[in-house]
């Protein structure tokens, strides 16, 4: 009888000691088991990338698919983190920087006769023996966000791995299993349509299963998020190939465990790149400029005077949440650039009439709008909104809808019912945000490729020295 075990992560998002610590023990359980005469398969589910993670981000992924090259994985399923940051183009980057199979079935280009995008292969063949194991990937449609941003068509889940299920098998693999990044729920519904998978390694929604979900007999395995498990799934097989019985379980990463020796000197030899790099110059700045949430900033207006030059704009708004800090007069270093703004946000041209613009101020000027600090902008406060081109009074003590007022757009009072070229970014033009709730999206153009620090960088380059707009466009009354 053949056995085969697979031990998984998932949604580990840049978490780099807790991810040494579980290949360390990952390669504990592996040599236990080869010693046995067992075969082995370590798999992740996606996300193991994370923007906020500096060597990471400098590398869109990269570095972290480095990582698990150097643990051992066989292959990774495609998360969000990385293709739906940077474009899906990237991950043809990845997979050939990394060397490590990306699996992903349902992500293809949109053209008449649609392929996988680059760098992602649709399956994988692992050899086990006598036993082949064919693995399929699939990934998140992210509610129709990869198509809405980008030149690829995400296809439907249950038709995908219905074909190449039947596909895998035809080529002579006994066992098939689906490595996964849709979330648990649609993991549940894939194995009610596919009962003749034998499992699914998911990812996506952080499920925590100690145990997998017997789906009529099929395991739906997810191990969490952030390193802090390592999965296991032992597969009996019979005779003729066939998983007679399979077990699975978590084992808790400990917090002080020692770490995989190839991980550890692959991860510093990225810290090093990154060292490097982060002391590049690009730019200088004739003048510092701070941050505020309350009022108008140099860091906001020079962030609102980028945009407005990028997307060649009338106008500019942005709020002060992309920003975590300000930049000193002198050299400008990418470093610099990294830490005064993290934001994943991207930059997006709409064309607004007046009484749009006046009613996205005064939706930004509100106390329990601006004061937020919500999850996605990391605990950055919100703040008002900053402007370029663009000139307004608030008055924080003054009643809802009467916060904003002398609202001028190059240099003229504003005109209620013309149109304007305004610039921002996907924060403030998402209609659910509130700043423009009736906003037709289709009519946004969106500058999906370049987030907003390559935008800054590429200001610098523009502007050397920068001299920045350092006059409060955003006047309050004392």
């Amino acid at each position: 009888m053949t056995q085969i075990t697979i031990l998984y992560t998932g949604d580990i998002h840049g978490r780099v000691e807790r991810l040494t610590r579980a290949a360390f023990l990952a390669q504990v359980h592996r040599s236990e088991l080869l010693a046995a005469g067992k075969h082995v398969l370590l798999l992740d589910s996606g996300d193991v990338e994370e923007r906020q993670l500096l060597e990471s981000d400098l590398t869109e992924g990269v570095a972290m698919f480095r990582l698990l090259k150097a643990a051992g994985y066989n292959a990774s399923a495609v998360g969000h983190g990385a293709a739906l940051t940077y474009g899906p183009d990237v991950l043809a980057t990845i997979a050939q920087a990394s060397g490590l199979p990306l699996v992903c079935a349902n992500m293809l280009s949109r053209d008449v006769h649609p392929t996988p995008v680059p760098g992602t292969t649709p399956t994988l063949i692992i050899p086990c023996g006598p036993v082949r194991v064919g693995l399929i990937g699939l990934t998140s449609p992210m509610n129709g966000l990869y198509e809405r941003f980008y030149p690829v068509k995400i296809s439907d889940v249950l038709d995908v791995a219905w074909r190449y299920s039947h596909t895998l098998r035809a080529q002579g693999c006994e066992v098939v299993g689906v490595l996964s990044h849709l979330g648990y729920d649609l993991d549940v519904q894939l194995v009610q349509a596919l009962p003749d998978l034998n499992f699914v390694i998911g990812g996506h929604s952080h499920t925590l299963l100690d145990y997998p979900t017997d789906i009529g007999g099929v395991p739906i395995c997810h191990a969490g998020h952030f390193g802090r498990h390592l999965g296991r799934l032992d597969l009996t097989l019979d005779e003729r190939g066939r998983v007679a019985h399979w077990f699975g379980q978590l084992i808790q990463v400990p917090e002080d465990g020692p770490g995989a020796p190839e991980v550890l000197r692959e991860w510093r030899r990225i810290q090093t790149e990154a060292r490097r790099t982060v002391r590049e110059i690009v730019g200088h700045l004739s003048d510092p400029v701070d941050l505020a949430p309350d009022r108008a900033c140099g860091m906001g207006q020079l962030l609102a005077d980028a945009l407005r030059v990028r997307l060649e704009a009338d106008a500019a708004l942005c709020i002060t949440g992309h920003l975590r800090a300000g930049l000193n007069s002198g050299n400008v270093s990418l470093g610099d650039l990294i830490r005064a703004c993290p934001s994943p946000a991207n930059a997006g041209l709409a064309y607004l009439t007046g009484a749009q613009i006046v009613r996205a101020l005064e939706f930004g000027a509100a106390p329990d709008i601006w004061q937020q600090c919500p999850h996605m902008l990391r605990g950055n406060a919100v703040g008002i909104v900053q402007v370029s081109g663009l000139s307004y009074q608030l008055d924080h003590e003054a009643p809802a809808g009467k916060r904003v007022s002398a609202v001028r757009i190059m240099g003229r009072p504003v005109d209620e019912k013309a149109t304007y070229r305004v610039a921002a970014t996907d924060y403030e033009l998402m209609p659910q945000r509130g700043y423009i709730p009736d906003l037709d999206l289709g009519a946004v153009q969106f500058e999906t490729r370049v987030p907003l620090r390559e935008m800054l960088r590429d200001h610098f380059s523009l502007f050397d020295p920068l001299v920045p707009g350092l006059r409060p466009r955003v006047l309050i009354p004392r």
